[in-house]
Parts: C-alpha cells; sequence; structure tokens
C-alpha cells in the first residue's frame, strides 16, 4: 500500500514508502493492525509496509498474559520495521495459590511482540527494553498435622494449615518495571507451617517453584502436599505463523526471540 504524497493525519506522517506510526506516549496493549485499519485508512487485505517508532523513554505494556504488548498481525508481502527507544514489556504471570493441601501452579508470563504474517526488522536501540514477562511463582504445600495419636483409637484433633500464594512475574505495575511481586509466607499454627510462596520471576524468567511444608508430629497423623511449580517466562518476541523476524540490538532483550 503505497501513497502518492506526504499526508500527515495527527502529528504522524504517512509517506508514499510506507507508513510511518510513532509512539509517543505510554500504551498498552497496542494492535498494529487495528491502528492502521481505524487510522490510517488501510484495506487490510494488502501487503503494506510500516515504520513504527517507539520514543525514549516510553513504556508499551500488556495488561493481561494473553495479549502481547505490540500485536502485529498483518497479512503476506507486508514489512515492518519496529525502531525501539523506549520499552516493550509482556504482563507477568499470576501467582499460584497457597496450598490446602496442594500449592497451585503459576502463570505463564506474556510476551512482549507477537509477529504473524509479515517480515519485520527490529532495531533496538540502546538503552532500550524488550522484556518477555516472568513466569508466576508456585503456591506454597501446605497440610496436616499437630494434634494427638492413639494407638486404639488413632488420630484426633490435627489441624489444617495452608501454603502461602506465589508472587507474580514481572510485571504487572504500570508503566511496566522490572519488578517481582513478592510471594507470601505460609500459614502457621498448632498444624505446622505451610510453605512459602515461590518467587515471581523477572523480565525473561521463569517463575520459582513454591517451598515444603512442615507438619508438626505425631508422625501417624502428619501429612503435606506438594509446592506448586513456577510459571513459565513470556517470549520477548514470539515469530507466529507467516513471519520472520530480524533482530538488531543494541540494549536489553529479556526472553526467547522465536
Amino acid at each position: 500500500m503505497t501513497f502518492p504524497i506526504p499526508i500527515v493525519q495527527g502529528g504522524i506522517t504517512i509517506f508514499d514508502t510506507g507508513t510511518i506510526i510513532t509512539i509517543s506516549a505510554n500504551t498498552a496493549d497496542y494492535n498494529l493492525r487495528n491502528d492502521l485499519v481505524n487510522n490510517y485508512s488501510w484495506d487490510g487485505t494488502s501487503a503494506i509496509d510500516v515504520t513504527l517508532n517507539i520514543n525514549s523513554g516510553i513504556n508499551v505494556r500488556a495488561t493481561t498474559t494473553g495479549t502481547a504488548a505490540i500485536t502485529a498481525d498483518l497479512v503476506a508481502g507486508s514489512n515492518l520495521t519496529i525502531n525501539n527507544s523506549g520499552t516493550i514489556a509482556g504482563r507477568g504471570g499470576a501467582g499460584g495459590s497457597g496450598g490446602s493441601p496442594n500449592g497451585g501452579a503459576g502463570g505463564a508470563g506474556g510476551n512482549a511482540i507477537d509477529l504473524t504474517n509479515l517480515t519485520c526488522v527490529i532495531n533496538n536501540a540502546s538503552g532500550a527494553n524488550i522484556a518477555g514477562a516472568g513466569g508466576g511463582g508456585g503456591g506454597g504445600a501446605g497440610g496436616t498435622g499437630g494434634g494427638s495419636y492413639d494407638a486404639e483409637s488413632g488420630c484426633s484433633g490435627q489441624v489444617s494449615f495452608s501454603g502461602g500464594q506465589g508472587g507474580a512475574g514481572a510485571s504487572t505495575d504500570n508503566p511496566a518495571t522490572n519488578n517481582a511481586t513478592a510471594a507470601d509466607a505460609g500459614q502457621t499454627n498448632s498444624g505446622g507451617t505451610g510453605g512459602t510462596g515461590g518467587t515471581g520471576g523477572t523480565w525473561g524468567n521463569a517463575g520459582a517453584t513454591g517451598s515444603t511444608a512442615s507438619a508438626n508430629p505425631p508422625t501417624q497423623c502428619r501429612s503435606t502436599g506438594s509446592p506448586g511449580s513456577g510459571g513459565a517466562a513470556g517470549k520477548a518476541i514470539s515469530v507466529g505463523s507467516g513471519a520472520s523476524n530480524t533482530l538488531n540490538n543494541s540494549g536489553n532483550v529479556y526472553g526467547a526471540t522465536s
């Protein structure tokens, strides 16, 4: 798709060599296709050449793990250049629930950039960040213990205790930063002590597995569950169907790039 003369729309210039879009304010869940169709008269079916600039100091984040901070799904034959001087970060995975008795698994982190049906070149400038989100930490294990045991009547008076919730992965804040949420300690009572939740992963890292629980005697009457596993990290760049990508990196990239 080309334009015969330069056109200015809202401070953005569209040239006959393609469409240039500059993100100059903090943005969440940016969808390139929707922007082109809604604001630049793209028909959604013709191949198009696009340059997407993210200015220095600008933060582009995702609000859910199922949606990337930048989603670019165009059509075959399209070309996209992303010049990033800011931060592009996926949404951190949720922490797993505390065990009663088994800890819940941490949620997977989201992707920073999703590419589909296009040829892409990403230029990541010095000091800029492309960050797959951290996975959520697993929940700590819980259990049952304490009370008493009698050889004839068995166990009585046991008390249950729960594990702590895992921490969320980086990033769930606004604007996005490389800070994971702290995990919770497990419950302590006469039955024992629940395991601490696993720490959420920083950018590009999986969440930690939750901790095991400690149940008080008598031995015949105590039991503990299993801690939850940590969630997987999101990708910095997910190259989907019909897409290819070349990364020129002078900055920071956290997570997989394929």
